[in-house]
């Protein structure tokens, strides 16, 4: 048998081990409901992203990027403000829960929606665009329809629904990219991105409540107050996750002026919008799972789990970077090719696969009471990730990616190493607590 023979023969044992592992693991039919939704999902979306990048102009990208990065800083703690708290209670306490808890999206959304609507005027005078005023007013209004299917999501993630939940990212995903292309081919400019993102949080809110039904028996006199200090932290928490995600669009933004940042803007989300999405869904699932096990089992399931989701990404993620130069001017256009998106798009590419590191380690942390630690890691990342960007920026766009897919290199694996290693210790005195007792501990 030839040397290559006994190579091939390895590498199809060591596929078929793997494709077994995946199959098996069940932390696998949370992610494959939820990642197929999002793969599914963009490559419906592939066909609204060519025509957008071909008619829209990278000055219109980056006003796209600066009306998104805001709503999803500002809608980040709102997203979880109650959920985290709820997949992690009792049933019993569940049930008792669903009114106040009702009451603390409502106080979170309204919140959410005047805060984008009072920045708009800062905003756009900062920027000297009035334009955006009027967009980011008409994204904020999709604040005031999320709470009517918050707590609907919560009980389909509690009780590991995921193909409920899958369906409704498809579908929101279908349905925006069907509307954005269309718009767009009428010659909407901005709001042909715009309008879609308001109008799927409908399609959202219908699969979930056609899905699951909440009744509201009489509350717990303490139930607010339980929910909302611990909510608080973990949308904190959340919150610094989206600026350590969004802190990139701020600062290039900021230094590099509008036209740059629809480059990037571009290239960011052309490169690792399928990786992005399987890593959310990844971190969904995950939680949802960790919640279940017992408290002593979390760890050894979170080293499991990220075994799993380096055997799904690294391949996909692989394949695009070293596609990339064949791909990008064929489907995209070659002008961003000739703006130099190229090399930034394979740079964020790569950085994709350290990413569900500090999703994974996020989830474990959050499910182990411990969100006052993640907060601070992910804190002391983006303000890593804020002085990497300043500094490369005096060199230009393709320094920023790199300075990023270095930091994520070697930040990510230390502070995942790290967590496992200090969370050891605690486990002997965990034994006895029941699966969903950590939520005491916040």
């Amino acid at each position: 048998m030839s040397l290559l023979e006994t190579s091939l023969g390895c590498a199809m044992q060591a596929l078929k081990q793997a494709l077994k592992t995946i199959i098996s693991h069940k932390l696998s039919k949370g992610i494959f409901w939820l990642g197929s939704a999002q793969v599914l999902g963009r490559i419906v979306r592939l066909g609204s992203s060519i025509i957008i990048a071909r008619l829209l102009t990278p000055e219109i990208f980056g006003q796209v990027a600066i009306i998104l990065t805001c709503f999803e800083l500002i809608h980040t703690p709102t997203k979880r403000i109650s959920s985290a708290m709820l997949i992690a209670m009792p049933d019993s306490e569940f049930n008792t829960s669903q009114r106040s808890a009702n009451q603390l999206n409502w106080i979170a959304c309204v919140g959410a929606f005047l805060l984008m609507a009072i920045l708009s005027v800062p905003i756009a005078s900062y920027y000297q665009q009035s334009e955006l005023i009027l967009p980011m007013m008409v994204m904020a209004s999709s604040y005031l329809l999320l709470p009517l299917g918050m707590l609907h999501a919560a009980k389909n993630l509690k009780e590991n629904n995921m193909r409920v939940v899958g369906s409704a990212v498809l579908w929101q995903t279908i349905f925006d990219s069907l509307l954005t292309g269309t718009l767009a081919l009428l010659g909407l400019g901005i709001w042909a991105i715009i309008i879609p993102k308001v109008l799927v949080v409908l399609i959202w809110v219908a699969i979930h409540r056609r899905a699951t039904v909440i009744n509201y028996p009489p509350q717990s006199a303490r139930a607010l107050g339980r929910l909302s200090t611990p909510g608080i932290q973990v949308g904190l928490a959340d919150l610094s996750i989206a600026m350590r995600q969004n802190i990139d669009y701020l600062l290039v933004g900021y230094l590099l002026g509008v036209e740059a940042l629809g480059v990037y803007f571009f290239a960011f989300n052309a490169s690792l919008g399928i990786s992005l999405g399987l890593v959310q869904s990844y971190g969904t699932a995950l939680y949802s799972n960790l919640c279940e096990a017992p408290t002593d089992k979390r760890s050894e399931q979170y080293v499991s789990s990220l075994k799993l989701i380096f055997m799904i990404a690294l391949p996909i993620i692989g394949l695009q970077a070293v596609l990339a130069p064949l791909y990008v001017p064929f489907i995209y256009g070659s002008q961003w090719v000739d703006a130099g998106a190229l090399p930034i798009f394979i740079l964020l590419c790569l950085s994709g696969l350290f990413r569900p590191l500090g999703e994974a380690t996020s989830q474990l942390l959050i499910s182990m009471g411990r969100s006052k630690l993640n907060l601070i890691y992910n804190l002391g990342f983006t303000a890593a990730l804020t002085i990497a960007i300043v500094i490369a920026s005096y060199f230009g766009l393709l320094m920023i990616a790199l300075a990023i897919l270095l930091l994520h290199l070697i930040a990510m694996p230390l502070f995942s190493f790290y967590i496992y290693q200090t969370l050891q210790p605690t486990r002997a005195n965990r034994v006895k607590k029941s699966p969903r007792e950590a939520h005491y501990e916040y």
